[in-house]
């Protein structure tokens, strides 16, 4: 667990050094800002529906940066001759971005909603859907060699897992989406402002860990075979 909490440490460095908490911030406050030009304080709707992409859709593409940047610099290849486990790279990287995902997003809710909520539901949201999608982005990155090969990635990971959206604004009400482990994300994001049942907030954490082991496993494997032996 030193290596690991080491290895967080070390990740936060990296990512503030290379403007990635710059950029993370410097998005929340446009989102926040545009909020207040539009009015739209008191929109939780809205409001979750930007908080969301903060730790989905930003989590899956500054992994990728980070990991085409550490593959051009043949970071990754060393990892073979350091005690550092695989499993502990991986979980590092997911934390620590996790980590500025937590702080931007609760800055966004207090601005645009205010100090009331529910904050278990809030962290569950934040940080397990932040997790999910660090690992989908170590296998959306695994086969690339380029950001612009990785830019062609994204929509095919995005696409599918932005579909709940349309069950939130209540576009559709269809279960399948609930095979999606986003739609357990929206779940507990709106248990942040309203009373969910016991039986969603029960899937929306069990579908929600199980979704980030399954990832995981894959992630880790795809990791070993094509970034650290390079076939």
């Amino acid at each position: 667990m030193k290596i690991l909490a080491r290895l967080i440490i070390w990740d936060l460095k990296i990512q503030a050094r290379n403007g990635i908490v710059t950029v993370a911030i410097v998005i929340a406050a446009f989102y926040t800002g545009l909020f207040y030009l539009l009015g739209l304080r008191g929109n939780d709707e809205i409001l979750v529906a930007l908080i969301f992409s903060e730790p989905t859709f930003m989590g899956f593409i500054f992994t990728g940066v980070l990991v085409l940047f550490e593959k051009s610099s043949n970071t990754l290849q060393s990892l073979v001759v350091t005690p550092v486990k695989i499993w502990q790279y991986l979980f590092a990287k997911a934390i620590s971005l996790s980590l500025i995902a937590l702080i931007i997003c609760f800055a966004m809710i207090f601005a645009g909603h205010g100090f009331r909520l529910n904050y278990p539901s809030f962290l569950a949201a934040t940080f397990l859907s932040s997790v999910l999608f660090v690992f989908l982005g170590f296998i959306g990155v695994a086969k690339v060699k380029t950001f612009n090969q990785y830019i062609i990635v994204i929509p095919l990971f995005m696409a599918p897992l932005s579909l709940p959206y349309l069950n939130y604004f209540g576009v559709t009400d269809t279960f399948w989406f609930y095979i999606l482990p986003t739609q357990a994300s929206f779940i507990l994001f709106r248990g942040a402002f309203e009373n969910i049942s016991a039986g969603e907030s029960i899937y929306a954490l069990l579908y929600l860990s199980f979704s980030i082991a399954v990832t995981y496993l894959i992630s880790k494997y795809l990791f070993m075979k094509h970034i650290v032996r390079g076939e």
